[in-house]
């Protein structure tokens, strides 16, 4: 039935045997008077238990033709029956398949999906000793591959598809990026180039949302079942917006080395930390707004989240920092335990946060930067090895896991080929890319001219990288949009529009982009600079008092932060002054 509308429609569904040479949908007036009829919201998607028809019964392993009736206020036979066969196709009715509840167990499917999964781990890892010669395909790009191909697999083994677990992805993987990404945060690089981490992470990421939402105003959607043409509502578009705002740098950063390219790595990375927390932040200041708040009112909004997600983060923080610094027993010889206390009490802080519906993730950033500058001295030196690689061992499996379940997943809906609109999937392509490159010449002129015209420590060429790095999406853009709609079974036409249309986006950019950022680089010709650029600067005065401001800082964290958080043994003159003239160097990149 055409979707959309208001008031409620009764409806009345039956089954029938299936028959290939169908060709009419069954008719006879007086078998649909019969048949229970089923009040449906229009503006919602409806639920309807069907009863076979006549003497049919449904027998587990076999098809059946299902037609679904619209009653009218007329007496019959004013109604409507769907499918109405109307365009001639090779069978007539809606194929549905009677699953057989003993031919493979909920557990034993479960058991498929981990070893799928577990494979696809090991594939991940294989193929990036691949990667590191031919520099071709990067090893996120071949899990989604090899994740589809095993879901086709599943399917035409199983009869059965998995689908995308968003509270598995949040609560599971998601955690393990983010407090790997702050527990070893290089506060160097990202102290020396704040500048450009927070212009391109937030205000250039409120620019391409902005951007993406006005651009998919001016794209109406043809539907493919011959329906009138329409446009997505505002709602649905700032949906869209915000979720697509979301970058992926996993790809980008392998290509750039941090030793080679220190200034190119260093931002690429800091704003993909920026860009994840702003984009969910956003997503969820958007959520049930019907049209696009004033930039004043969303700038208001970001900062409302941020303080409460800020002042969670620092609450667990600086209270892990405390208690690491009293609880001697933690100082010891073992290793284990207190890395599974400090891990529990980020995870508590995550937990919290996602529960009291504050940002989890920037809450988390927040506590893990904290806990590697101060928590962390309150353990062994093993033991604050052993933290720093566990942490990057569960970022590793984590980014390769979810690649490979994300295209182990992504054949659930493509059967969907009703709202697979190839067309709106590449425009939105195009309104990411545009939006992109419209951001990145804003800021980089308004950075210029707030350096007094002075040359920017990025040159042309590594614009062109950071605005190529910032076009890719990846599975953070997928799991928003599943979180943001209902259940699949629940959603409407629009929003499995936008599902898919997430889906293909972050396939094309998974498989294709990954190609095409090496080839970039290459034409690019871009020359390894170890030493990094020091010619963004603006006067000498303006240089000194950066650094006045950063020694200053410095001076602070080491006369009353680090003797109030950290234990007593572990503030030291050495310890500081590497810090500290960290610091002052980066006052003159800033």
């Amino acid at each position: 039935f055409k979707e959309g509308g208001s008031g409620t429609a009764s409806v009345s569904c039956k089954a029938l045997k299936f028959d290939a040479n169908r060709k009419q949908p069954p008719g006879g007036t007086v078998l649909w008077l019969t048949l229970a009829r089923t009040p449906c919201d229009r503006s919602k998607v409806c639920e309807i238990l069907i009863p076979p028809a006549s003497s049919t019964v449904f027998e587990p392993g076999n098809y059946y033709d299902v037609f679904c009736l619209e009653w009218t206020t007329h007496f019959p036979p004013s109604y409507i029956v769907a499918p109405d066969c109307a365009d001639e196709q090779v069978h007539c009715g809606l194929k549905i398949l009677v699953e057989d509840g003993g031919k493979v167990s909920k557990h034993e499917f479960y058991g498929v999906a981990e070893l799928a999964c577990v494979l696809l781990l090991m594939a991940y890892v294989g193929w990036s000793f691949f990667f590191d010669r031919i520099k071709i395909l990067h090893e996120t790009g071949v899990a989604v591959l090899l994740g589809l191909l095993a879901g086709l697999i599943m399917e035409r083994c199983f009869g059965q598809t998995v689908e995308f677990n968003v509270d598995i992805f949040s609560y599971m993987m998601l955690p393990m990026h983010i407090f790997a990404a702050g527990f070893n945060l290089q506060t160097q690089s990202f102290f020396r180039y704040t500048s450009y981490i927070f212009t391109l992470g937030v205000t250039g990421t409120v620019l391409i949302f902005v951007s993406i939402y006005y651009g998919s105003e001016l794209f109406v959607i043809h539907p493919k079942s011959g329906d009138e043409p329409y446009k997505l509502r505002s709602t649905q578009r700032l949906l869209l917006a915000s979720v697509l705002s979301s970058t992926d740098a996993v790809a980008p950063l392998a290509f750039l080395s941090s030793a080679s390219f220190p200034q190119l790595y260093a931002v690429v990375f800091g704003e993909a930390v920026l860009n994840d927390l702003v984009s969910i932040l956003l997503s969820g200041c958007v959520e049930g707004a019907s049209t696009l708040p004033a930039i004043s009112e969303l700038f208001s909004e970001l900062l409302k989240l941020s303080a409460t997600s800020l002042s969670m983060g620092l609450a667990f923080g600086l209270g892990t920092s405390v208690l690491f610094k009293y609880a001697k027993p933690l100082r010891g010889e073992d290793v284990v335990k207190p890395v599974v206390l400090l891990l529990g009490c980020n995870y508590t802080c995550y937990i919290l946060a996602e529960v009291c519906d504050f940002s989890s993730i920037f809450a988390l950033f927040i506590c893990a930067v904290l806990s590697g500058h101060y928590a962390q001295y309150g353990m062994s030196p093993s033991a604050q090895t052993f933290t720093r690689e566990l942490a990057e061992l569960m970022s590793y499996c984590a980014e390769a896991v979810v690649f490979g379940y994300f295209g182990l997943t992504a054949v659930a809906y493509g059967h969907q080929r009703k709202t697979f609109h190839w067309d709106v999937i590449f425009y939105y392509i195009l309104c990411i890319v545009c939006a992109r490159i419209f951001a990145i010449i804003i800021l980089a002129i308004g950075m210029r001219l707030s350096k007094c015209g002075a040359d920017l420590a990025l040159s042309a060429k590594d614009l062109c990288v950071v605005s190529m790095a910032g076009c890719m999406r990846g599975t953070i853009a997928f799991a928003l949009v599943l979180r943001a709609v209902p259940p699949s079974d629940k959603q409407t036409h629009a929003e499995r529009l936008m599902v898919t249309t997430v889906l293909g986006i972050v396939l094309v950019n998974c498989l294709a982009f990954g190609g095409l950022f090496p080839l970039m680089l290459k034409l690019l010709r871009l020359e390894p600079n170890p030493a990094g650029n020091d010619k963004d600067s603006c006067d000498a005065s303006r240089s000194f008092a950066r650094q006045v401001v950063t020694s200053r800082w410095t001076s602070f964290d080491r006369t009353y932060l680090q003797p109030a958080f950290r234990p007593r043994a572990e503030v030291t003159q050495t310890e500081v002054l590497p810090a500290e003239q960290e610091l002052v160097e980066a006052g003159s990149f800033a």
